[in-house]
């Protein structure tokens, strides 16, 4: 059956294309993944590593955004037109004889008209997990969510490529991936506006936060462009690691799962969000008047390169990673003693010995080369140790026993004769 679509006819190099709009009732019944039963985009070991559908993610984080989000919207979706005829074209122009003169200008490239697929499959090149996100919802209807019965006649964009060879087809499935970019961490978290972590994350550094302003330079105090931060830079930390302790604070008040953008694929309630503030915005600023040095640099960051020095008193207190470690550890203190205020324990932890060359964090933060050991795993082992260190004999003797295997076994020490360090005395 011949569907007939308004279109704008283009060509990029040697590739012409068609780009045009469907409603996603009519599309989900035309169209399927290059990934189902195609040969060509699945015999390359490459290709099928890279397009393989990923189900789970389809079910519960694209297709969730649909059926929850009334604000929804995809980029355009990549179809190649496998068929053995052209599809045919017929401009404006041709099919409007009389268009008033202002128009004809617009219309003498014949760019603008109608499109008439007679025949062929529509195969999605571009945009897979999305597709299937549509179809698992309008066709599967195994997601719920308050705009799930509307989704079938919302309207994406289509850019249509009739198939010139099988060689051709590859190429431009190859490329369209390939060179597809994905945003960086820091990126999303400044632009998302339906991750309550990533809003609380820019309220701390913007406006009043403890964390905005901008330093001598007139860069911001949180570095949002990297993950990491040199030893000679004049910013507090990473807006990476201010998102991992906003996220580890409502995980502490039992509130992750109304912030967390893939549990409720929609913006937070203002309310909650405020309600997390105060918790965010609470424990950071705690932390800063508990820490002197640590305020300091904030407050004076042309010294700050001198402070973060590997041989400097708090030197290991200005790596983002120890702020994802020390948060974690005061959320594992006060949930072990919970009569202890914040304030006190932030007080005691900054008695501790921070520095970097300490033998305290080695192997467990800090490699021998006086670098920062970036695994998950590290970061769990030092926050434990943390903990230990503050909590002492408060902390249960199972844990205790637990944490000195790992360290004397990350050390390559003997397990049966090592001893952890000796942790503060009230």
């Amino acid at each position: 059956m011949a569907t007939v679509h308004t279109a704008i006819r283009a060509k990029m190099g040697s590739t012409p294309y068609y780009v045009t709009t469907m409603k996603v009732s009519d599309l989900v019944q035309v169209a399927r993944p290059a990934s189902e039963h195609e040969e060509w985009a699945t015999t390359g070991l490459t290709e099928r590593l890279q397009r393989e559908l990923n189900d789970t993610r389809v079910r519960t984080e694209i297709a969730p955004y649909l059926a929850n989000s009334p604000d929804r919207f995809f980029g355009a979706l990549i179809l190649l037109l496998d068929a053995d005829e052209e599809p045919e074209f017929e401009s404006f122009s041709e099919v409007a004889k009389n268009l008033p003169k202002a128009y004809r200008s617009t219309m003498s490239k014949e760019s603008f008209g109608f499109l008439t697929i007679e025949s062929g499959d529509r195969i999605v090149l571009d945009g897979q997990h999305r597709f299937a996100a549509l179809r698992e919802v309008v066709i599967g209807r195994t997601v719920e969510g308050a705009e799930a019965r509307y989704v079938s006649d919302d309207e994406v964009t289509v850019i249509i490529v009739p198939r010139i060879s099988t060689q051709h087809t590859r190429k431009l499935f190859n490329k369209v991936n390939r060179y597809a970019k994905n945003t960086s961490r820091g990126d999303n978290i400044l632009t998302s506006e339906d991750d309550g972590f990533a809003v609380l994350t820019r309220r701390l550094a913007d406006d009043d936060g403890p964390l905005a302003g901008k330093n001598h330079k007139g860069e911001s105090l949180v570095n949002y462009k990297t993950n990491t931060i040199a030893d000679r830079s004049v910013q507090l930390t990473t807006l990476s690691a201010v998102y991992e302790t906003v996220r580890i604070i409502a995980e502490h008040y039992n509130m992750a799962d109304q912030l967390n953008e893939k549990k409720t694929h929609v913006r937070p309630e203002e309310e909650t969000l405020d309600e997390g503030y105060e918790h965010v915005q609470g424990w950071w600023t705690t932390v800063l008047d508990g820490m002197p040095m640590l305020k300091h640099g904030r407050d004076n960051t042309k010294v700050l390169p001198e402070l973060r020095a590997k041989d400097a008193d708090y030197g290991l207190l200005f790596k983002p990673a120890t702020h994802i470690v020390l948060f974690q550890a005061l959320s594992q203190i006060l949930k072990v003693d919970p009569a202890r205020a914040l304030s006190e324990v932030v007080e005691r932890a900054y008695r501790i010995d921070w520095k970097i060359t300490s033998p305290l964090w080695r192997d467990v933060l800090i490699n021998s080369a006086h670098n920062i050991l970036t695994k998950k795993e590290n970061y769990n082992l030092a926050a434990d140790l943390l903990t230990y260190l503050v909590l002492g004999d408060k902390m249960p003797s199972n844990d205790v026993q637990q944490l000195r295997v790992r360290i004397a076994t990350t050390r390559g020490a003997d397990v049966a004769t090592f001893r952890l360090p000796p942790y503060l005395e009230d």
